[in-house]
């Protein structure tokens, strides 16, 4: 019997969740996030399903850009980092890709560039994140030497990141988007500020452009928020299958180091899916696996290959029952607390050893 462990796309709930960032910005456009294989949805797949949806599509890197372009996928293009060489401005302009411009290194090698060879821009002003972005007091004279250089384009729409968007409460989303606004105030140009949390908890910050990702692929990105509270859909259901199911009595130690111990005559059923697919392997005991529709809790070290769920309470489970991780009936975000990590980090870290069937 083949192994069954398995990544399920929906794409349908992709585009469900797009229609979800078109109701809550309604007069933005998007600029959807596949950088990281598409948060671990497999980057063509995505790119093909949202083409035609979006207004564009932003990735990390030139490469994941020119992975899309060999691919086929005509959509604008937009690099995160931008340029990391003088050599990837002339490449994405040879292959219509927009670069963000970060720092004064990547404005001078616009600058170097041959004037025909230049790419669509934006800007990126560093409005208290202090990771990537020019300062608020460099905004104005960068923004009117990039226009300069980039006469016959479009103006660049000048962008900023939040650092604490996801907790509502918190102050800071404010203060950052007072300072970009004052620092950008003069310039004739779009704007684009709101990542998924932004989205969702800052109306104020959607502007013309929104760069919705997690929120895309079903996880809530605000704290105190459900995904069902949001009316999010996952587009990922990881689930493998029952392979064992044996007795345990009383006081037997299950798994690698023997964590967990059995208090009372248990049943545990072995599912063929590990960390080498993507299953942390510090995730805690009591973890819930949806087992046949009925939540089973994780029973011992999570290993390479398997993992062990104590079903005393599921007599019905049997060798082949279908084992879901994580999904639309178990949330990715619930999961991720198991492991004291985010859900983000969860998809991003998706191994191809899992294999992914769009559906």
């Amino acid at each position: 019997m083949a192994r069954r462990t398995l990544a399920s796309i929906n794409t349908d709930n992709l585009i469900h969740n797009v229609s979800r960032v078109r109701s809550l910005a309604p007069t933005s456009k998007i600029m959807a996030c596949v950088k990281a294989n598409a948060y671990g949805h497999g980057l063509l797949t995505v790119a093909n399903a949202l083409e035609g949806q979006v207004e564009g599509l932003a990735v990390a890197f030139l490469d994941e850009a020119l992975a899309l372009r060999s691919d086929g996928i005509r959509a604008p293009l937009l690099v995160l980092e931008g340029p990391h060489t003088s050599a990837e401005v002339s490449a994405a302009a040879a292959s219509d890709i927009i670069l963000m411009i970060c720092d004064e290194q990547q404005l001078n090698w616009v600058r170097l560039s041959d004037e025909g060879g230049r790419p669509a821009c934006w800007l990126k002003i560093d409005s208290g994140l202090y990771r990537l972005g020019l300062t608020a007091s460099a905004a104005k004279d960068a923004f009117t030497e990039l226009s300069a250089l980039l006469s016959h384009q479009e103006p660049p729409v000048l962008c900023t990141h939040f650092a604490r968007a996801d907790n509502p409460e918190d102050p800071t989303t404010h203060e950052q988007l007072a300072l970009f606004d004052k620092a950008t105030e003069s310039l004739a140009a779009d704007h684009s500020c709101a990542n998924s949390a932004a989205v969702i908890a800052h109306q104020e910050s959607q502007r013309e452009w929104v760069r919705p990702g997690y929120m895309l692929y079903g996880g809530s990105p605000v704290r105190g928020m459900s995904r069902e509270e949001l009316d999010l859909k996952a587009t990922m259901e990881f689930s493998a299958s029952v392979i064992s199911v044996r007795d345990v009595p009383v006081g037997g130690r299950v798994g690698y180091g023997g964590r967990w111990v059995a208090s009372r005559p248990s049943r545990i059923a072995t599912i063929a899916v590990g960390y080498g697919d993507g299953y942390p392997r510090h995730m805690k005991d009591g973890t819930p696996v949806l087992i046949d529709g009925v939540r089973c809790p994780l029973a011992g070290r999570v290993s390479m290959d398997l993992i062990t769920v104590d079903v005393s309470h599921h007599q019905t489970v049997q060798v082949g029952s279908t084992a879901i991780l994580w999904g639309d009936a178990l949330s990715i975000d619930e999961i991720a607390e198991g492991a004291d990590t985010i859900g983000y980090e969860l998809l991003a870290s998706m191994p191809a050893r899992a294999p992914r069937r769009v559906g």
